[in-house]
């Protein structure tokens, strides 16, 4: 399987080796946000996953990361891990960002962890970011999410079906705050499906974001 990449100098030919080398999927942008280079574990999970040439290498590269993620919420918040992690914030080496979320198929729950690593220039200067996504666990779906079944209009409300982009459920029309799991919508997004984050992925990937939507009155979600 071929791996495309935009011409780059030379500084960069080791952190592409090195990412080439991985057996997850990992991604390289320059400092702008524009995938440069895509590795073959990524165009493997994309293809086993039922991805399409728009999410391989040859769909991905030169495109900026931001485009690839659905919905305007999801966005920000990766917006904002990616500013993060130019300006080195992180805990990790050179002030990497780390960030858990869901990727669920239709048989399996993951949990994945996505590490945002700059790399720096010979004068300190942010040159490039790396994305891998390791796996930190997996369990049948059914485990964490019972599927619930029925036809598409069961959950379409009146701007349309809203699903997660992280765990892929979604939300009751006549109830926000509850939200399902529909296999058959997991792989077919109808074309009216806007995609937000439920209420425990906003907890996870955006806590002051959380806090202000649940309001002074509402606990904080807990998590086993």
């Amino acid at each position: 399987m071929a791996v495309r990449l935009l011409q780059q100098p030379v500084p960069l030919a080791d952190e592409i080796r090195l990412l080439a080398q991985l057996a997850e999927p990992a991604l390289l942008l320059d400092r702008s946000g524009i995938i440069l280079f895509v590795n073959e574990a990524w165009d493997r999970f994309a293809f086993a996953n039922g991805g399409n040439v728009l999410v391989m290498s040859r769909g991905l590269v030169g495109t900026r990361w931001f485009e690839q993620i659905a919905g305007e919420e999801p966005r920000r918040s990766h917006r904002l891990l990616l500013e993060r992690a130019a300006r080195r914030l992180g805990s990790r080496r050179n002030g990497a960002v780390v960030q858990l979320n869901e990727s669920n198929t239709p048989d399996l729950a993951r949990l994945v962890a996505t590490e945002l690593t700059p790399e720096v220039g010979s004068e300190g200067e942010v040159v490039s970011l790396a994305i891998v996504h390791r796996l930190v666990r997996e369990r049948p779906l059914a485990d964490v999410y019972p599927p619930v079944e029925g036809p598409p209009e069961r959950w379409r409300g009146e701007t349309g079906i809203v699903q997660c982009s992280c765990c892929r459920r979604v939300a009751r029309p006549e109830d926000a705050a509850e939200w399902d799991l529909s296999i058959g919508l997991l792989l077919h997004p109808p074309t009216d499906t806007r995609f937000a984050y439920c209420p425990l992925c906003l907890e996870l990937h955006d806590p002051a974001g959380a806090d202000a939507a649940r309001g002074p009155e509402e606990p904080r979600a807990r998590f086993s």
